[in-house]
């Protein structure tokens, strides 16, 4: 099977999973995952990463990650020969420490990157061991696993400040009811399956997101695959389309004029819900900049809108999908 290409460009959120090598123990005890965690923190730091969550499992860990820099391949080397060096000396095992590359998997926007989190923090009790546990026997294995970014994500006295907690804006701007918050959602899926992430997280080698963005991704991956063997890690341009030319696109369409979909409250209506989930596909911003510019809606109800509109209770879809392939021509703006 040939080697995975990358997918690199400014600002990319990725899923990141790397494992020991034939599946072996990465992490021996307690000491191991302490320095794990400490050249992890040097790492993200050194390279500007933004870390949004963590795990450290027996023989693998995961990552959710930003690359405002289009850096992942250079800050994933270095962290995991960092560690491979060690954990060779130290427990003088030779040989390659990490099973071939890391895998990374682009990240479509905060819905996904939120469900993401909660895949990632679940993963201790998910393990063969915990399946025959019941729900309150699983609870205090979550909530007491040190080795993951779980903690700060429900305490603020467990906050790592070489964590990102910007998932939780999408719950409250108060710290202490997004800990609650994540808290429940995380729950949730104690016993049962969060079966959307887990058929996003399988659908795709490269991508996790709806189908028109898994596609997308594909097929400008294609595109670009000569054979040779510097295709394994192509830079792939972040397709943007300027929120002026969605507002035009948008208004023209329901006969408004642009202004009335930036302004506060509900001017615009439907058409500014369908502004606002094009805005988040095509532009690259955070849902956080998308609410901002169409009147200061907050994060939250950017994530409201959204799942409301995948749920069919906006009805937006034919103008959504017309709307989609029309900015996504190139003769449009997109970059190819």
């Amino acid at each position: 099977m040939p080697r995975p290409p990358r997918i690199d460009f400014p600002d990319a959120v990725y899923h990141v999973t790397s494992r020991g090598n034939g599946r072996a123990k990465l992490f021996w005890n307690d000491a191991d995952r302490e320095r794990f965690v400490t050249q992890l923190k040097d790492n993200v730091v050194s390279a500007a990463v933004l870390l949004y969550a963590f795990v450290l499992m027996d023989n693998h860990f995961h990552l959710s990650v930003r690359t405002p820099r289009a850096n992942l391949s250079q800050f994933m080397q270095r962290l995991n020969t960092s560690y491979a060096l060690y954990a060779r000396y130290q427990h003088r095992r030779p040989g390659h420490q990490f099973e071939a590359r890391f895998d990374a998997k682009l990240v479509q926007d905060d819905t996904y990157l939120l469900a993401l989190t909660r895949y990632i923090h679940l993963n201790p009790i998910k393990i063969a061991r915990c399946r025959s546990l019941t729900k309150a026997e699983r609870l205090p294995l979550l909530e007491g696993y040190r080795w993951s970014s779980y903690p700060g994500y429900v305490s603020r006295r467990e906050k790592l400040d070489f964590v990102s907690y910007d998932v939780l804006d999408l719950y409250s701007a108060d710290p202490r009811s997004a800990g609650r918050q994540y808290r429940a959602y995380a729950h949730a899926c104690v016993l049962d399956n969060d079966r959307p992430i887990l058929d996003a997280l399988r659908a795709s080698r490269y991508a996790i997101g709806d189908k028109p963005f898994v596609e997308a991704t594909e097929k400008r991956l294609r595109a670009r695959r000569t054979g040779r063997v510097q295709d394994g890690d192509l830079a792939l341009p972040r397709p943007t389309i300027p929120l002026r030319r969605i507002d035009a696109r948008v208004a023209a369409r329901f006969g408004l004029d642009p202004v009335d979909l930036r302004q506060h409250g509900h001017h615009g209506g439907m058409a500014k819900f369908l502004a606002v989930e094009l805005a988040c596909r095509l532009t690259g911003l955070t849902q956080r900049a998308v609410g901002l510019h169409y009147g200061g809606i907050g994060s939250a109800a950017v994530s409201v809108i959204r799942r409301k509109i995948r749920e069919g209770r906006y009805p937006v879809g034919t103008s959504l999908d017309e709307l989609l392939v029309e900015l996504s021509c190139p003769s449009h703006g997109i970059q190819n």
